[in-house]
């Protein structure tokens, strides 16, 4: 699947031109791959891939190099956190579930600037 064709990146030039274009495609792949989303629900796997697309897009927005080794780890956990969410509400395909799991992602990165890099400022 190529990430750069989905509408959420198709429009964002910094992605378009940037040097790491090709680490994040692979990054993406990866995570995804180590998560065998196969044979889950389709909007399970639209999910875990808006999320997962957010994440991204904003620590590039923010300066911060999203292939980092710290982040993997990161994008695992968020992605189990996505699947437990999913079962125990079951959205429907008519609910606002791709906009929560876009909103979710974009957070996780604010939140992952903090800990592995504002937090270290504070103290």
């Amino acid at each position: 699947m190529d990430i750069s064709n989905l509408p959420i990146i198709s429009n964002w030039k910094e992605f378009q031109n940037s040097s790491l274009k090709s680490n994040i495609e692979g990054r993406y792949q990866e995570i995804l791959s180590s998560l065998e989303t196969a044979g889950k629900a389709e909007l399970l796997q639209k999910g875990i891939q808006i999320s997962l697309l957010a994440s991204i897009l904003r620590l590039i927005e923010r300066g911060i190099n999203p292939t980092l080794p710290i982040f993997r780890v990161e994008y695992l956990n968020m992605m189990k956190e996505i699947e437990e969410i999913y079962f125990s509400i079951l959205p429907q395909e008519e609910s606002n579930w791709l906009e929560e799991c876009l909103a979710y992602g974009d957070k996780k990165a604010y939140h992952w600037d903090w800990k592995h890099f504002g937090s270290k400022e504070l103290f």
